[in-house]
């Protein structure tokens, strides 16, 4: 991480501390450290702890309950009726990951320029989320933030179970209350399916070079949305959607 010298400027008779001072100027660069590591996010280690997740663990939590869901399905529907609405639940998923990663993970620009600005005087050690000023700056930069700032931390590119299981179980009640037995069943294991795909993307397009044109496409795309104009390019796994709602990313020399 940057570490500049924590010094303090005075206009007229105020003292403005590092991280104000920060604020005020304009970020140099759309990241803070492009290696595989990332900063200190919570002065509690057991908060810290729970902040790092390794690539593999939604796999192992969701490739069972996807196969018991399908197996549910499958003893209660046709084989074509469980592919249809398999299909519709992956389809229904890649909007969500748009929809959620467009509007809820991105807040207006300065937010993210402040929490870049602040996240660069900080030392190495220093917890970040208690130097942020507002919840919003809290929540931008637990949520998607601190992934823009350290866009290669392989322990921070998927969800924490922490947060993913209680919203996996939120969306499966509401599949039940909306659509019912069995229909739910077979909804939220192509729903699960299409977020495990989502998250095997982005860990490949981070620490991978992909090597067939789509994988390749993919790729170019995310990282045009990392080091060029995060307003844009909003789909990982799905970057059509991109084309849909008229934010693709336009692919010109760097």
């Amino acid at each position: 991480m940057n570490t500049p010298t924590a010094t303090m400027e005075t206009r007229g008779d105020t003292n403005v501390s590092p991280a104000e001072a920060a604020s005020k100027a304009t970020p140099e660069r759309r990241f803070v450290n492009n290696a595989d590591e990332s900063c200190r996010m919570f002065k509690a280690d057991w908060m810290e702890a729970l902040s790092h997740v390794r690539p593999w663990v939604p796999h192992v939590l969701y490739v069972p309950v996807i196969v018991a869901t399908l197996w549910l399905s499958f003893r209660a529907l046709a084989p074509l009726q469980v592919a249809g609405w398999f299909a519709v639940g992956l389809l229904v998923w890649t909007v969500l990951e748009y929809v959620i990663h467009r509007w809820l993970f991105h807040p207006p620009q300065w937010i993210e320029d402040d929490t870049r600005r602040i996240c660069s005087t900080l030392k190495v050690t220093d917890p970040v989320m208690p130097a942020m000023p507002t919840f919003r700056h809290k929540f931008y930069f637990m949520v998607h933030g601190v992934h823009h700032d350290y866009p290669n931390d392989s322990t921070r590119l998927v969800m924490p179970p922490s947060v993913s299981i209680p919203l996996a179980l939120l969306f499966w009640g509401l599949f039940v209350l909306v659509l019912g037995t069995p229909w739910a069943h077979v909804f939220t294991a192509g729903f699960l399916a299409g977020y495990l795909m989502y998250d095997m993307t982005h860990y490949h397009v981070h620490h991978h070079r992909p090597r067939t044109r789509l994988g390749k496409l993919v790729r170019e795309l995310h990282m045009r949305h990392h080091f060029q104009d995060d307003t844009k390019g909003f789909g990982v796994s799905a970057p059509f959607w991109d084309y849909v709602f008229g934010t693709p990313q336009h692919r010109r020399t760097v």
